[in-house]
Protein backbone atom coordinates (compact mmCIF):
# COMPACT_ATOMS: atom_id res chain seq x y z
CA UNK A 1 0.00 0.00 0.00
CA UNK A 2 2.88 2.41 0.52
CA UNK A 3 4.00 2.84 -2.75
CA UNK A 4 0.67 1.91 -4.33
CA UNK A 5 0.34 5.29 -5.52
CA UNK A 6 3.16 5.32 -7.81
CA UNK A 7 1.74 2.08 -9.61
CA UNK A 8 -1.79 3.94 -9.88
CA UNK A 9 0.47 7.28 -11.23
CA UNK A 10 1.75 5.05 -13.81
CA UNK A 11 -0.97 3.11 -15.10
CA UNK A 12 -2.94 5.91 -15.56
CA UNK A 13 -0.73 7.87 -18.09
CA UNK A 14 0.59 4.92 -19.76
CA UNK A 15 -3.06 3.67 -20.09
CA UNK A 16 -4.42 7.23 -21.25
CA UNK A 17 -1.28 7.56 -23.37
CA UNK A 18 -1.19 4.35 -25.24
CA UNK A 19 -5.02 3.71 -25.40
CA UNK A 20 -6.35 7.27 -25.40
CA UNK A 21 -10.25 7.36 -25.43
CA UNK A 22 -10.76 4.23 -25.26
CA UNK A 23 -9.03 3.59 -21.63
CA UNK A 24 -10.59 7.12 -20.81
CA UNK A 25 -13.55 5.20 -21.02
CA UNK A 26 -13.24 1.99 -18.72
CA UNK A 27 -15.51 2.53 -15.92
CA UNK A 28 -14.43 1.14 -12.48
CA UNK A 29 -18.09 1.92 -11.29
CA UNK A 30 -20.93 3.56 -13.69
CA UNK A 31 -20.73 6.51 -13.50
CA UNK A 32 -17.29 6.54 -11.90
CA UNK A 33 -14.28 5.86 -14.54
CA UNK A 34 -11.55 3.89 -13.24
CA UNK A 35 -8.63 6.83 -14.54
CA UNK A 36 -10.22 9.76 -11.85
CA UNK A 37 -9.96 6.65 -9.19
CA UNK A 38 -6.32 6.12 -10.13
CA UNK A 39 -6.10 10.05 -10.00
CA UNK A 40 -7.42 10.09 -6.79
CA UNK A 41 -5.53 7.28 -5.31
CA UNK A 42 -2.28 9.04 -6.37
CA UNK A 43 -3.03 11.68 -5.09
CA UNK A 44 -4.59 10.57 -1.06
CA UNK A 45 -1.98 7.92 -0.84
CA UNK A 46 1.09 10.14 -2.28
CA UNK A 47 0.63 13.15 0.00
CA UNK A 48 3.40 12.42 2.13
CA UNK A 49 5.63 12.23 -0.60
CA UNK A 50 4.72 15.07 -2.73
CA UNK A 51 3.83 17.47 0.08
CA UNK A 52 7.29 17.70 1.66
CA UNK A 53 8.16 18.90 -1.38
CA UNK A 54 5.49 22.02 -1.31
CA UNK A 55 8.59 24.25 0.23
CA UNK A 56 9.87 24.23 -3.33
CA UNK A 57 8.75 27.30 -5.16
CA UNK A 58 8.04 25.77 -8.03
CA UNK A 59 5.72 23.39 -6.36
CA UNK A 60 4.47 25.88 -3.83
CA UNK A 61 3.26 27.96 -7.51
CA UNK A 62 1.50 25.24 -8.99
CA UNK A 63 -0.57 24.46 -5.85
CA UNK A 64 -1.80 28.28 -5.48
CA UNK A 65 -2.70 27.71 -9.26
CA UNK A 66 -4.47 24.49 -8.88
CA UNK A 67 -5.78 25.45 -5.65
CA UNK A 68 -7.38 28.55 -6.72
CA UNK A 69 -8.77 26.89 -9.62
CA UNK A 70 -10.24 23.86 -7.80
CA UNK A 71 -11.85 26.67 -5.34
CA UNK A 72 -13.64 28.06 -8.25
CA UNK A 73 -15.00 24.98 -9.80
CA UNK A 74 -16.14 23.63 -6.24
CA UNK A 75 -17.88 26.85 -6.28
CA UNK A 76 -19.43 26.63 -9.54
CA UNK A 77 -20.27 22.94 -8.89
CA UNK A 78 -22.63 24.12 -5.58
CA UNK A 79 -24.51 26.27 -8.09
CA UNK A 80 -25.05 24.15 -11.42
CA UNK A 81 -24.64 20.89 -9.85
CA UNK A 82 -28.63 20.55 -9.00
CA UNK A 83 -29.60 22.01 -11.88
CA UNK A 84 -27.12 20.44 -14.66
CA UNK A 85 -26.33 16.94 -12.65
CA UNK A 86 -23.51 14.40 -14.05
CA UNK A 87 -23.14 16.87 -17.25
CA UNK A 88 -21.68 19.61 -14.49
CA UNK A 89 -19.59 17.23 -12.26
CA UNK A 90 -17.73 15.90 -15.93
CA UNK A 91 -17.08 19.51 -16.76
CA UNK A 92 -15.39 19.59 -13.47
CA UNK A 93 -13.14 16.77 -13.58
CA UNK A 94 -10.70 18.18 -15.30
CA UNK A 95 -9.38 20.36 -12.08
CA UNK A 96 -9.59 16.59 -10.20
CA UNK A 97 -7.09 15.64 -12.89
CA UNK A 98 -4.69 18.34 -12.56
CA UNK A 99 -3.86 17.10 -8.71
CA UNK A 100 -2.54 14.14 -10.60
CA UNK A 101 0.75 16.40 -11.44
CA UNK A 102 1.93 16.51 -7.70
CA UNK A 103 2.25 12.88 -7.30
CA UNK A 104 3.78 12.97 -10.63
CA UNK A 105 6.82 15.33 -9.27
CA UNK A 106 7.21 13.38 -6.33
CA UNK A 107 7.27 9.88 -8.29
CA UNK A 108 9.91 11.66 -10.78
CA UNK A 109 11.57 13.09 -7.78
CA UNK A 110 12.53 9.73 -6.14
CA UNK A 111 13.51 8.32 -9.74
CA UNK A 112 15.98 10.89 -10.75
CA UNK A 113 16.78 11.87 -14.27
CA UNK A 114 18.44 8.49 -15.59
CA UNK A 115 15.82 5.90 -14.12
CA UNK A 116 13.14 8.11 -14.95
CA UNK A 117 14.34 8.32 -18.46
CA UNK A 118 14.58 4.31 -18.87
CA UNK A 119 10.60 4.30 -18.04
CA UNK A 120 9.70 7.03 -20.32
CA UNK A 121 11.63 5.54 -23.46
CA UNK A 122 9.96 2.23 -22.76
CA UNK A 123 6.56 4.05 -22.72
CA UNK A 124 7.47 6.46 -25.87
CA UNK A 125 8.80 2.97 -27.89
CA UNK A 126 5.62 1.38 -27.04
CA UNK A 127 3.47 4.35 -27.91
CA UNK A 128 5.30 4.68 -31.17
CA UNK A 129 4.78 0.75 -31.92
CA UNK A 130 1.13 0.78 -31.33
CA UNK A 131 0.73 4.07 -32.92
CA UNK A 132 2.23 2.71 -36.02
CA UNK A 133 -0.90 0.30 -36.20
CA UNK A 134 -3.10 3.05 -37.20
CA UNK A 135 -4.23 1.98 -40.70
CA UNK A 136 -5.40 -0.89 -38.86
CA UNK A 137 -7.57 0.53 -36.06
CA UNK A 138 -10.62 -0.53 -37.44
CA UNK A 139 -9.68 -4.27 -37.33
CA UNK A 140 -8.45 -4.05 -33.83
CA UNK A 141 -11.08 -2.05 -32.60
CA UNK A 142 -13.83 -4.96 -34.00
CA UNK A 143 -11.54 -7.50 -32.22
CA UNK A 144 -10.88 -5.96 -29.09
CA UNK A 145 -13.16 -4.95 -25.69
CA UNK A 146 -15.56 -2.68 -25.30
CA UNK A 147 -16.12 -0.64 -22.63
CA UNK A 148 -17.98 2.82 -21.95
CA UNK A 149 -18.88 4.87 -19.04
CA UNK A 150 -22.26 6.38 -20.75
CA UNK A 151 -22.02 4.62 -23.99
CA UNK A 152 -19.86 1.59 -25.82
CA UNK A 153 -16.57 2.78 -27.08
CA UNK A 154 -13.85 0.81 -28.60
CA UNK A 155 -11.02 0.23 -25.77
CA UNK A 156 -8.36 0.32 -28.59
CA UNK A 157 -8.03 3.69 -29.52
CA UNK A 158 -5.70 6.08 -31.35
CA UNK A 159 -6.91 9.67 -29.99
CA UNK A 160 -3.66 10.44 -28.51
CA UNK A 161 -1.52 9.70 -31.64
CA UNK A 162 -0.65 13.06 -32.80
CA UNK A 163 -0.73 14.36 -29.19
CA UNK A 164 2.19 12.08 -28.17
CA UNK A 165 4.02 11.91 -31.40
CA UNK A 166 5.18 15.69 -31.18
CA UNK A 167 7.18 15.33 -28.17
CA UNK A 168 8.03 11.84 -29.24
CA UNK A 169 10.13 12.97 -31.60
CA UNK A 170 12.20 15.30 -29.62
CA UNK A 171 12.86 12.55 -27.14
CA UNK A 172 14.22 10.17 -30.07
CA UNK A 173 16.28 13.00 -31.23
CA UNK A 174 18.32 13.47 -27.73
CA UNK A 175 18.66 9.84 -27.57
CA UNK A 176 22.03 8.43 -28.02
CA UNK A 177 23.56 7.96 -32.09
CA UNK A 178 22.16 4.91 -33.92
CA UNK A 179 19.59 3.38 -36.03
CA UNK A 180 17.38 3.07 -32.95
CA UNK A 181 17.36 7.19 -32.73
CA UNK A 182 16.45 7.13 -36.77
CA UNK A 183 13.67 4.77 -36.58
CA UNK A 184 12.35 6.46 -33.59
CA UNK A 185 12.16 10.00 -35.39
CA UNK A 186 11.07 8.48 -38.12
CA UNK A 187 8.09 6.49 -36.53
CA UNK A 188 6.84 9.43 -34.99
CA UNK A 189 7.07 11.36 -37.88
CA UNK A 190 4.82 8.58 -39.49
CA UNK A 191 2.66 8.80 -36.75
CA UNK A 192 2.11 12.22 -37.72
CA UNK A 193 1.60 11.26 -41.52
CA UNK A 194 -1.43 8.91 -39.95
CA UNK A 195 -3.74 10.86 -37.91
CA UNK A 196 -3.79 13.97 -40.34
CA UNK A 197 -4.02 16.88 -37.54
CA UNK A 198 -3.48 20.75 -38.31
CA UNK A 199 -2.34 21.53 -34.73
CA UNK A 200 0.11 17.85 -34.40
CA UNK A 201 2.01 19.90 -37.26
CA UNK A 202 2.13 22.83 -36.12
CA UNK A 203 3.29 21.59 -32.76
CA UNK A 204 6.16 19.44 -34.41
CA UNK A 205 7.17 22.75 -36.66
CA UNK A 206 6.86 25.37 -33.70
CA UNK A 207 8.58 23.08 -31.17
CA UNK A 208 11.42 22.06 -33.82
CA UNK A 209 11.46 26.67 -34.82
CA UNK A 210 11.53 26.98 -30.63
CA UNK A 211 14.38 24.73 -30.01
CA UNK A 212 16.57 26.27 -32.94
CA UNK A 213 15.98 29.47 -31.93
CA UNK A 214 16.53 28.50 -27.97
CA UNK A 215 19.70 26.57 -28.50
CA UNK A 216 21.18 27.60 -32.06
CA UNK A 217 24.05 24.90 -31.72
CA UNK A 218 22.31 22.67 -32.06
CA UNK A 219 21.09 22.96 -35.78
CA UNK A 220 23.61 20.46 -37.18
CA UNK A 221 21.96 17.45 -34.72
CA UNK A 222 18.74 18.52 -35.58
CA UNK A 223 19.05 18.98 -39.35
CA UNK A 224 20.57 16.23 -39.45
CA UNK A 225 18.08 13.48 -37.77
CA UNK A 226 15.00 15.51 -38.73
CA UNK A 227 15.82 15.14 -42.90
CA UNK A 228 16.82 11.16 -42.35
CA UNK A 229 13.73 10.72 -40.48
CA UNK A 230 11.37 12.87 -42.97
CA UNK A 231 13.00 10.48 -45.65
CA UNK A 232 12.54 7.28 -43.84
CA UNK A 233 8.72 8.85 -43.45
CA UNK A 234 8.48 9.90 -46.56
CA UNK A 235 9.81 6.78 -47.95
CA UNK A 236 7.34 4.07 -45.87
CA UNK A 237 4.42 6.11 -46.85
CA UNK A 238 5.21 5.85 -50.58
CA UNK A 239 5.98 2.02 -49.99
CA UNK A 240 2.42 2.07 -48.20
CA UNK A 241 0.40 2.84 -51.53
CA UNK A 242 -3.37 3.34 -51.26
CA UNK A 243 -3.24 3.75 -46.98
CA UNK A 244 -5.38 6.30 -45.96
CA UNK A 245 -5.26 8.66 -42.76
CA UNK A 246 -7.67 9.78 -40.34
CA UNK A 247 -9.31 11.71 -42.96
CA UNK A 248 -9.59 9.01 -45.42
CA UNK A 249 -6.63 10.66 -47.59
CA UNK A 250 -3.65 9.57 -48.64
CA UNK A 251 -1.07 9.34 -46.35
CA UNK A 252 2.00 11.69 -47.73
CA UNK A 253 3.46 15.02 -48.15
CA UNK A 254 0.84 16.37 -50.55
CA UNK A 255 -2.21 15.73 -48.05
CA UNK A 256 -0.32 18.07 -45.31
CA UNK A 257 0.40 20.82 -47.67
CA UNK A 258 -3.65 20.54 -48.48
CA UNK A 259 -4.45 20.41 -45.04
CA UNK A 260 -2.37 23.71 -43.79
CA UNK A 261 -4.08 25.22 -46.61
CA UNK A 262 -7.27 25.33 -45.08
CA UNK A 263 -6.10 27.50 -42.55
CA UNK A 264 -5.59 30.29 -45.22
CA UNK A 265 -9.31 29.78 -46.21
CA UNK A 266 -8.43 27.76 -49.46
CA UNK A 267 -10.59 24.39 -49.77
CA UNK A 268 -8.98 21.17 -48.49
CA UNK A 269 -9.11 17.97 -46.02
CA UNK A 270 -10.33 19.22 -42.84
CA UNK A 271 -12.01 22.62 -43.70
CA UNK A 272 -14.97 22.10 -42.72
CA UNK A 273 -13.94 21.66 -39.13
CA UNK A 274 -12.03 24.54 -38.84
CA UNK A 275 -14.86 26.79 -40.21
CA UNK A 276 -17.29 25.80 -37.83
CA UNK A 277 -15.15 26.78 -35.15
CA UNK A 278 -14.83 30.28 -36.45
CA UNK A 279 -19.02 30.09 -36.40
CA UNK A 280 -18.99 28.89 -33.04
CA UNK A 281 -16.16 30.46 -30.89
CA UNK A 282 -18.04 33.84 -31.43
CA UNK A 283 -21.44 32.68 -30.48
CA UNK A 284 -19.74 31.45 -27.68
CA UNK A 285 -18.55 34.64 -26.16
CA UNK A 286 -21.59 36.37 -27.02
CA UNK A 287 -23.34 33.54 -24.91
CA UNK A 288 -21.30 34.67 -21.91
CA UNK A 289 -21.41 37.88 -22.59
CA UNK A 290 -25.34 37.93 -22.80
CA UNK A 291 -25.55 37.33 -18.71
CA UNK A 292 -24.53 40.22 -16.70
CA UNK A 293 -21.65 39.04 -14.60
CA UNK A 294 -20.92 35.97 -17.52
CA UNK A 295 -17.33 37.08 -18.33
CA UNK A 296 -16.46 37.52 -14.49
CA UNK A 297 -17.99 34.17 -13.20
CA UNK A 298 -18.73 32.28 -16.16
CA UNK A 299 -21.98 31.01 -17.21
CA UNK A 300 -21.45 27.58 -15.42
CA UNK A 301 -20.85 23.63 -16.11
CA UNK A 302 -22.80 21.27 -17.87
CA UNK A 303 -24.27 24.23 -20.27
CA UNK A 304 -23.82 23.00 -23.85
CA UNK A 305 -21.44 25.98 -25.19
CA UNK A 306 -22.03 24.39 -29.18
CA UNK A 307 -25.49 25.43 -29.70
CA UNK A 308 -27.03 22.09 -30.06
CA UNK A 309 -24.48 20.80 -32.55
CA UNK A 310 -24.13 16.56 -32.63
CA UNK A 311 -22.67 13.93 -34.12
CA UNK A 312 -24.29 10.85 -34.74
CA UNK A 313 -26.47 11.58 -32.20
CA UNK A 314 -24.09 12.54 -29.36
CA UNK A 315 -24.50 16.20 -28.36
CA UNK A 316 -21.11 17.97 -28.65
CA UNK A 317 -21.24 20.68 -25.91
CA UNK A 318 -17.47 21.85 -25.74
CA UNK A 319 -16.76 24.39 -28.26
CA UNK A 320 -12.77 22.97 -29.33
CA UNK A 321 -11.08 25.67 -27.47
CA UNK A 322 -10.21 25.48 -23.79
CA UNK A 323 -9.01 29.01 -23.02
CA UNK A 324 -12.35 29.86 -24.60
CA UNK A 325 -14.13 27.20 -22.53
CA UNK A 326 -12.70 27.61 -19.09
CA UNK A 327 -13.41 31.26 -18.92
CA UNK A 328 -17.11 30.48 -20.26
CA UNK A 329 -17.37 27.86 -17.79
CA UNK A 330 -15.53 29.26 -14.80
CA UNK A 331 -15.56 33.07 -15.32
CA UNK A 332 -11.53 35.15 -15.61
CA UNK A 333 -10.49 33.96 -11.99
CA UNK A 334 -10.67 30.14 -13.07
CA UNK A 335 -9.15 30.86 -16.76
CA UNK A 336 -6.32 33.18 -14.91
CA UNK A 337 -5.43 30.43 -12.54
CA UNK A 338 -5.86 27.97 -15.30
CA UNK A 339 -2.91 29.79 -17.28
CA UNK A 340 -0.69 30.34 -13.97
CA UNK A 341 -0.52 26.37 -14.38
CA UNK A 342 0.45 26.47 -17.76
CA UNK A 343 2.81 29.25 -17.14
CA UNK A 344 4.62 27.58 -14.53
CA UNK A 345 4.89 24.09 -15.76
CA UNK A 346 5.94 25.59 -19.67
CA UNK A 347 8.88 28.03 -17.51
CA UNK A 348 10.03 25.16 -15.74
CA UNK A 349 10.34 22.88 -18.97
CA UNK A 350 11.71 26.24 -21.04
CA UNK A 351 14.48 26.75 -18.20
CA UNK A 352 15.16 23.29 -18.26
CA UNK A 353 15.73 22.85 -21.79
CA UNK A 354 18.26 26.15 -21.61
CA UNK A 355 20.15 23.52 -19.53
CA UNK A 356 19.96 20.55 -21.19
CA UNK A 357 19.09 19.73 -24.48
CA UNK A 358 17.95 16.70 -23.92
CA UNK A 359 14.70 18.19 -22.19
CA UNK A 360 13.47 19.17 -25.57
CA UNK A 361 10.78 16.95 -25.63
CA UNK A 362 9.44 18.64 -22.10
CA UNK A 363 9.17 21.77 -24.42
CA UNK A 364 7.52 20.33 -27.30
CA UNK A 365 4.68 18.72 -25.28
CA UNK A 366 4.28 22.14 -23.86
CA UNK A 367 3.68 23.82 -27.19
CA UNK A 368 1.60 20.23 -28.52
CA UNK A 369 -0.37 21.19 -25.74
CA UNK A 370 -1.14 24.67 -26.08
CA UNK A 371 -2.12 24.01 -29.63
CA UNK A 372 -4.57 21.21 -29.07
CA UNK A 373 -6.51 23.59 -25.64
CA UNK A 374 -6.34 26.13 -28.60
CA UNK A 375 -8.24 23.48 -31.22
CA UNK A 376 -10.18 20.82 -28.84
CA UNK A 377 -11.36 20.19 -25.97
CA UNK A 378 -8.12 19.06 -24.78
CA UNK A 379 -8.82 19.55 -21.00
CA UNK A 380 -12.03 18.11 -21.30
CA UNK A 381 -10.81 14.40 -21.38
CA UNK A 382 -8.43 13.11 -19.01
CA UNK A 383 -6.45 11.64 -22.20
CA UNK A 384 -4.84 14.57 -22.55
CA UNK A 385 -5.05 16.48 -18.90
CA UNK A 386 -3.69 13.32 -17.35
CA UNK A 387 -0.92 12.55 -19.72
CA UNK A 388 0.18 16.41 -20.07
CA UNK A 389 0.28 16.76 -16.29
CA UNK A 390 1.53 13.11 -15.58
CA UNK A 391 4.23 13.47 -18.17
CA UNK A 392 5.27 17.03 -17.37
CA UNK A 393 5.65 16.50 -13.50
CA UNK A 394 7.53 13.70 -13.60
CA UNK A 395 10.18 15.19 -15.67
CA UNK A 396 9.79 18.24 -13.52
CA UNK A 397 10.25 15.99 -9.80
CA UNK A 398 13.25 14.17 -11.74
CA UNK A 399 14.74 17.74 -12.60
CA UNK A 400 14.16 19.33 -9.33
CA UNK A 401 16.21 16.59 -8.13
CA UNK A 402 18.96 16.59 -10.43
CA UNK A 403 19.30 20.36 -9.54
CA UNK A 404 19.71 20.00 -6.12
CA UNK A 405 21.99 17.88 -7.06
CA UNK A 406 23.79 20.09 -8.97
CA UNK A 407 23.33 22.71 -6.67
CA UNK A 408 23.88 21.67 -3.12
CA UNK A 409 25.93 18.60 -3.41
CA UNK A 410 22.63 16.29 -1.35
CA UNK A 411 22.55 12.83 -1.95
CA UNK A 412 20.58 10.30 0.05
CA UNK A 413 18.97 6.74 -0.65
CA UNK A 414 15.87 8.90 0.81
CA UNK A 415 15.46 10.82 -2.29
CA UNK A 416 12.10 12.51 -1.16
CA UNK A 417 13.92 14.01 1.74
CA UNK A 418 17.36 13.95 1.10
CA UNK A 419 18.43 16.57 -1.86
CA UNK A 420 15.92 19.29 -1.27
CA UNK A 421 17.19 22.33 0.12
CA UNK A 422 15.03 23.32 3.30
CA UNK A 423 13.23 20.03 3.83
CA UNK A 424 16.43 18.07 6.07
CA UNK A 425 18.00 15.25 4.86
CA UNK A 426 18.21 11.71 6.35
CA UNK A 427 21.68 10.07 6.72
CA UNK A 428 21.85 6.66 8.71
CA UNK A 429 18.57 6.70 10.04
CA UNK A 430 18.67 10.00 11.70
CA UNK A 431 16.94 12.98 9.90
CA UNK A 432 19.10 16.11 9.85
CA UNK A 433 18.06 19.59 9.70
CA UNK A 434 18.70 21.58 6.13
CA UNK A 435 22.14 22.09 5.53
CA UNK A 436 23.37 25.44 3.71
CA UNK A 437 25.17 25.29 0.24
CA UNK A 438 28.75 24.91 1.28
CA UNK A 439 28.49 21.72 3.39
CA UNK A 440 26.60 18.26 2.11
CA UNK A 441 23.96 16.86 3.22
CA UNK A 442 25.55 13.79 4.92
CA UNK A 443 29.04 13.43 6.24
CA UNK A 444 31.13 11.87 3.82
CA UNK A 445 31.95 8.32 5.14
CA UNK A 446 35.62 7.86 6.43
CA UNK A 447 37.68 5.82 4.35
CA UNK A 448 37.57 2.62 3.72
CA UNK A 449 33.94 3.23 5.45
Amino acid sequence: MRRSWRYALWVSVAGLTVWSYGFNNVPLVRPVPLVDALVVWAVVLGLPAWWRLRRLPVVRRLLFWISLLSAVVVLRLVVDLPVHGLLAARDALFALELWMVFPAIAAGYALGVRRLERRLGWLFALAMVWFLLYPLRFELQAIGPVVGIQRPVPLFAFTTAGFVAVPAFFWFLWRRAGGAVLLGAGAALLVLLFVQSRGAYLAWLASLLIVLALRPGSALRVGRVAVVACIAAASAALFMGSVTGRLGEPVGLGTVIEQMGTLLGREGPGAGSFAHRLEAWPLTVAQVLAEPLGPLVGIGLGVDLFQGFSVSGVMVRKPHNDFLEIWARTGISGLVAWLGMLATLGLAAFHGFRREARHAWVVALQVVLGITALSQPAFGFAYITVVYVGMTGLWLGAWLREEGLRRWGAFSAWPIRGAVPGLGSRCGGEVRPATPPDRPACDAPAPGG
